[in-house]
């Protein structure tokens, strides 16, 4: 009787330490996820701002001609 108690108090303590393990892991994918759109982001915005200043440099070039 006394084995089995020891047994499950020692599957209580694997299994919390197990949930404490998948805790740190899903902070850590949303970290890793939300830098990750932020990312993306600056990355759009960025090809925006180049499209938007090729744009601009042919606009000027037909302008001249």
């Amino acid at each position: 009787m006394m084995l089995i108690v020891h047994w499950l108090s020692e599957i209580g303590a694997i299994l919390c330490a197990l949930t404490g393990v998948v805790m740190v892991l899903a902070k850590l994918i949303s970290a890793i996820t939300h830098c990750e759109l932020k990312l993306v982001t600056m990355l759009d915005s960025a090809f925006r701002v180049k499209k938007a200043w090729k744009k601009l440099k042919d606009d000027k070039r037909k302008n001249r001609q």
